[in-house]
């Protein structure tokens, strides 16, 4: 359920969204879904669109269920939380919301690796990460 997450991101379809059936595209839940992970992670201090970083995050796998279909004109509800830590990876679960619709349209669970970009190692997660672990 949505008032499951913390962290909510607000998106609008956008006509290009479509695919040739009228509904939005599998792939474009993938761009929504990145969208608002890269936000969440920069509350968390990893600062994702600067070049240059140090260290940072790395999408190692993802899986991604679609429940419904939706399309254009819809505005979604995205909320990000983590529900898995390990020594240097975390998995955050994510699920879109269609305002019209009480249960996600679409749920994803990736797992990323806290990563040293200078000696190109994964490192072990820092506090933020953990402060912010909220199991199901």
């Amino acid at each position: 359920m949505q008032n499951d997450f913390e962290f909510v991101k607000k998106v609008n379809t956008r006509w290009r969204d479509m695919d040739a059936i009228g509904h939005i595209n599998h792939a474009t839940y993938l761009t929504y879904f990145e969208t608002t992970r890269v936000d969440f992670l920069n509350e968390l201090g990893f600062d994702s669109l600067k070049r240059g970083v140090d260290k940072g995050v790395i999408l190692a796998s993802m899986k991604i269920d679609y429940l419904e279909q939706s399309s254009h004109p819809r505005e979604f509800n995205i909320g990000c939380r983590i529900t898995r830590l390990g020594n240097k990876s975390f998995d955050l679960c994510s699920a879109i919301f269609d305002l019209k619709l009480s249960n996600p349209v679409v749920v994803g669970v990736f797992t990323l690796v806290t990563f040293d970009y200078k000696s190109q190692k994964s490192i072990v997660l820092t506090d933020n990460i953990k402060s912010n672990f909220l199991p199901f």
